[in-house]
């Protein structure tokens, strides 16, 4: 047991040390506080989209909503709608209802969107999206835009701002009455889907068309360099350029598997392996051992002649 004990604490030592010599170093995550922060126009534009059903959640597809601007093929149909979202909901209004028992500032207009059409609550939000595109600035904290027929949009996008640079908006959309533990993660992993993420990850090499899943977040620092195949298939352009690249880069992944889990089993196939030789490079000692070294098949006790 002493031996065990002093073996166990030199490998958690070394591997202590090596970690700390060699570790990647943590990135920066990209949080809804910071992006609020940093990018007020931004952040309110998005926000807007979920509210008009045009966001990358909102306009998903399955498994989330009945939304197309995500979906790849009909097997995704077929799937259903296991993780219902409705972003205008999940994402906007019921936070600002949480927010709305602490700062009841924000019910009067919530009260005013909530009573309007569904024609007019798009109407409203499609405006305030072309004037923040178009004339968004920040005066004094808020984003401010050009008079127009925007509804109760603009006070309900600003106290979305102040609620995402409070950093509260994280545990809003975290939180769920419905689920035994009452937080959700999902809401608050999605939020930030589309530009956000898309902007941070381009000057990092982060995206799809770069390689990105073989990159690592922290430059100089090796990546996930196991996935250089699959992320090889998603760069042909009749895959990179198809509605339905995820599926026919996991189809032909899975072929490839395939062949590669059945090579014995497949006749031509299987003599692959002996033309090209790789297990002479593996057991390279025995093949280059002297005829006179080579074993004679009788056991130790043979040899020294004992029967």
């Amino acid at each position: 047991m002493k031996h065990l004990m002093s073996t166990l604490g030199i490998i958690i030592v070394l591997v202590l040390v090596l970690a700390g010599l060699f570790g990647v170093p943590e990135k920066q995550p990209l949080t809804i506080k910071s992006y609020a922060t940093q990018n007020p126009v931004a952040f309110e534009a998005m926000a807007t989209r979920d509210l008009n059903g045009q966001g990358r959640i909102a306009n998903y597809g399955p498994p989330y909503n009945n939304g197309t601007g995500n979906v790849e093929s009909g097997l995704q149909k077929l799937s259903g709608i296991w993780h219902p979202i409705n972003a205008e909901q999940d994402f906007i209004l019921h936070p600002l209802s949480m927010a709305a028992t602490i700062n009841p500032q924000i019910s009067p207009a919530l009260r005013a969107f909530e009573s309007a059409s569904r024609a007019q609550q798009i109407l409203w939000a499609n405006n305030y999206e072309a004037a923040l595109l178009a004339h968004g600035q920040v005066v004094n904290g808020k984003v401010v835009v050009p008079p127009g027929n925007y509804g109760p949009v603009p006070a309900l996008m600003n106290a979305t701002l102040q609620l995402g640079k409070s950093g509260l908006m994280s545990g809003a959309l975290i939180r769920n009455p419905n689920v035994v533990t009452r937080f959700n993660n999902q809401n608050y992993q999605l939020f930030l889907q589309g530009d956000p993420l898309h902007q941070a990850a381009a000057p990092l090499q982060l995206k799809g068309e770069q390689w990105g899943i073989i990159h690592s977040a922290v430059p100089g620092y090796p990546g996930a360099w196991w996935m250089t195949i699959p992320t090889w298939i998603y760069q042909w352009p009749w895959v990179a350029n198809s509605p339905a690249a995820d599926a026919i880069a996991l189809s032909i992944g899975f072929i490839i598997w395939l062949i590669l889990a059945l090579t014995p089993w497949i006749p031509g196939w299987n003599r692959v392996p002996r033309y090209l030789g790789v297990y002479k490079l593996i057991w390279k000692d025995f093949y280059h051992r002297p005829p006179t070294e080579a074993p004679t098949g009788k056991s130790e006790t043979q040899t020294r002649g004992i029967s």
